[in-house]
């Protein structure tokens, strides 16, 4: 029970996500440029439905990524951290600066 336990922790904890593309992002670059380079490029190619793995993770999976991060910055302007504006004015000003 204590690996399930574990697994419920890191699971419901707010760094999870991070931690998995970190090491997602990691072992992508160790096998990009290892001997098995190739082979995981060709990964990306394969077709699936008409079109290529890579086009549906960039225009599927990205835009319901980019929605879901839309729909939380939302619920935070309106009911979360964001709602006040001494809170949001760091946010407000780092996009203005992105412009």
């Amino acid at each position: 029970m204590r690996i399930t336990k574990l697994f419920s922790n890191f699971v419901n904890s707010e760094k999870s996500g991070g931690l998995i593309l970190i090491v997602c992002t990691i072992l992508s670059v160790l096998l990009t440029n290892s001997a098995w380079g190739e082979g995981y490029h060709h990964i990306w190619e394969t077709k699936l439905g008409g079109g290529s793995l890579e086009y549906w993770i960039n225009d599927g999976l990205m835009t319901i990524f980019f929605l879901l991060i839309g729909l939380e910055l939302e619920r935070e302007v309106y009911i979360g951290e964001l709602s006040k504006i001494k809170n949001a004015l760091l946010p407000i000003f780092g996009a203005i600066g992105e412009c």
